[in-house]
């Protein structure tokens, strides 16, 4: 009986690698001052949004999608959630207005998108722009602040069991629903999943919907590390979950490439990459300058990846119908 040999993959491998070398990196860098017990604290918490935000624009990614509305949705669910539960007078009302938010923001865009068919990208940008204008036109003259009771939103320990449970629930619908198939099947090829008889609109908007809800509670966990809300809140917040998605090798042509055990090393890294920036003494221009080519390059090292495993697909394709051919011709000698 022939052993398998190991062989090493480079696209699984990524996202640790990338982790690993980042970590290294800026702890030599910064003299060990990262891996200090409250700086790692600070990563952290920083993280908890980041990775939910992620886990939810997986399902646009993989699709093939994209969802850059993540930054401006954790603004508008927190600004609209708190004047809610300020209305109200229950806390409570902030959770749920900005829950609804969330799902109905991506409703719309999935709609927009697959019903209308517009581009994703194009349609988000639109959204992004007119709900920040929303934002700006709220808080111009107004405040809001997280009620008292909710700050324990904001301990360590609830936000990693609250991070847990998001992460088990995700990675359940992701690889034991047929949701999950169908997501990961319409980026892998749209027009087969139709032939199959897959409502393809329905899943691309209900992609989207999640996208929106995991923003939101994205925001939730903002706006309690924030205590309150401002105008300029998620400003920039969606090119960090991007980053934390292709950072962490997910294609950028979606398909099965994309695993959520990838953004739990992807999210961290980008965080500790701006982190170590910080902590090297280095100005805002120049870590924007950082974050930008890493994410290009991220993205061009994705996609030379992904054309080599489908190179090597199709190639192993050819190699199998060669052997059945010769095989067959065996056998008819015989």
């Amino acid at each position: 009986m022939k052993s398998k040999k190991f062989r090493f993959d480079i696209n699984t491998w990524l996202p640790v690698l990338i982790f690993v070398l980042i970590l290294v990196i800026f702890s030599i860098a910064t003299g060990g001052t990262l891996l200090s017990s409250t700086n790692l604290l600070n990563i952290f918490n920083q993280s908890v949004a980041t990775i939910l935000a992620a886990l939810g624009m997986l399902f646009v990614a993989a699709m093939g999608g994209t969802d850059i509305t993540t930054g401006v949705v954790v603004a508008l669910a927190g600004c609209f959630g708190l004047m809610g539960a300020e209305a109200s007078g229950n806390s409570i009302v902030f959770i749920i207005i900005s829950v609804l938010i969330g799902i109905g923001s991506g409703l719309l865009l999935g709609y927009v998108n697959a019903k209308r068919k517009v581009n994703s990208f194009m349609a988000s940008l639109a959204l992004m722009i007119a709900y920040r204008a929303v934002v700006n036109l709220i808080m111009s003259n107004n405040a809001y602040y997280l009620p008292d009771n909710l700050y324990v939103l904001d301990n360590t320990g609830v936000k990693a069991v609250i991070l847990v449970i998001m992460v088990v629930v995700i990675i359940y619908i992701w690889r034991f629903t047929r949701f999950g198939n169908y997501v990961r099947g319409i980026g892998e090829n749209e027009v087969a999943m139709k032939f199959a008889g897959v409502n393809v609109d329905r899943v691309k908007i209900a992609a989207f919907a999640v996208s929106g809800l995991m923003a939101a509670i994205a925001g939730i966990f903002t706006v309690a590390r924030l205590g309150g809300t401002s105008n300029t809140m998620g400003s920039g917040f969606e090119m960090r979950v991007m980053m934390a998605l292709y950072i962490a090798g997910i294609p950028v042509q979606g398909g099965e490439g994309s695993k959520v055990y990838k953004l739990l090393f992807g999210a961290p890294a980008i965080i500790m990459l701006e982190n170590g920036l910080v902590l090297c003494g280095l100005d805002a221009g120049v870590t924007q300058l950082v974050r930008g080519l890493v994410l290009l390059g991220a993205v061009a090292l994705t996609s030379q990846l992904a054309k080599r495993m489908a190179y090597v697909g199709q190639e192993g394709a050819r190699n199998q119908k060669d052997d059945a051919a010769g095989a067959a011709a065996g056998n008819g000698g015989n």
